[in-house]
């Protein structure tokens, strides 16, 4: 990691407008039963505007995420190992968000917010960066996890709220389980289940799901202000705060303060871990320059 070592929804569709700046950054992590530890967050992205939504590759050695450029995101790339970084989307018609890997597949989809208001999730292939292609024709998706290959869990945006569906590309249908939910989606280690935060009762509490079967259960509540949430290799449920990284405490049933990043940092939002559990990325919004 050479670089490391060397520097030591609100709505999609709200997005493009009034965002404050904030900034990918990746550190190296290091990972035991019930601690975890980061060294050497390095700015990724370093880059006025918009840079969010980071999410690791499968390998766990490429990170994908959304960054500003011309008045528009794009989703773009970084390479830990080298220090180099490249676009893979260049849409002057409209702007990128949430890339994620499709499982078994060398491509990515993201949402797509055109210039004419038009919201979509694409496919884009990694070997032609000039290919896209509408996943869904009729849903507004505003965030979303590939659970399999051929199943997506989403976020679909209806009337003034978010409802969690379950859609399948090849036959276009979607089945809508629970309504008024928030955007952080995660697959949970280990388990056939995905992970989601539901706003039914006014209070985000993070409840697991069987896409398959739709049955759910109560993980854990969030931390007041804490919309985003993310699952380590090993079991170990994380979420951001004001300069700090805080672990869910089953045994005690509280959120412990696990890392304190300082508050110069600013407030940690949006975390993603690689499949190894060696490295960490971190969106902050209170951005710092190198």
């Amino acid at each position: 990691m050479k670089s490391l070592l060397t520097c030591g929804l609100l709505f999609v569709s709200s997005l493009a407008i009034g965002q404050p700046d904030t900034d990918v950054y990746i550190a190296e992590l290091t990972l035991s039963s019930k601690a975890i530890v980061v060294k050497n967050p390095f700015n990724v992205s370093n880059n006025p505007g918009y840079d969010n939504q980071p999410s690791f590759r499968s390998d766990g050695e490429i990170l994908i995420y959304a960054k500003t450029r011309n008045g528009q995101t794009d989703i773009a790339d970084y390479d830990p190992e080298s220090g180099h970084g490249s676009w893979l989307t260049n849409t002057p018609g409209g702007s990128e968000y949430s890339p994620t890997e499709i499982p078994e597949t060398n491509s990515v989809s993201a949402i797509r917010l055109d210039t004419t208001g038009l919201q979509r999730l694409y496919r884009y292939e990694f070997k032609d960066r000039e290919k896209s292609q509408v996943l869904f024709d009729d849903l507004k998706i505003g965030y979303h996890l590939w659970f399999r290959p051929n199943i997506l869990v989403c976020t679909v945006l209806t009337e003034n709220r978010m409802d969690l569906v379950v859609a399948y590309p090849e036959d276009q249908t979607a089945n809508t389980y629970q309504k008024k939910v928030g955007r952080s989606l995660h697959r949970i280690p280990g388990r056939d289940l995905i992970s989601y935060v539901s706003l039914e009762d006014g209070k985000p509490i993070l409840k697991s799901m069987d896409p398959i079967s739709g049955s759910t259960a109560i993980i854990a509540p969030l931390p007041e202000g804490i919309q985003d949430v993310c699952w380590l290799p090993n079991g170990l449920l994380l979420c951001g705060g004001d300069g700090i990284l805080q672990l869910w405490d089953p045994e005690k049933s509280a959120w412990n303060t696990a890392v304190e990043l300082g508050n110069d940092f600013g407030q940690i939002s949006r975390i993603a871990v690689n499949k190894q559990g060696t490295l960490i990325a971190l969106v902050n919004t209170k951005t710092q320059r190198n």
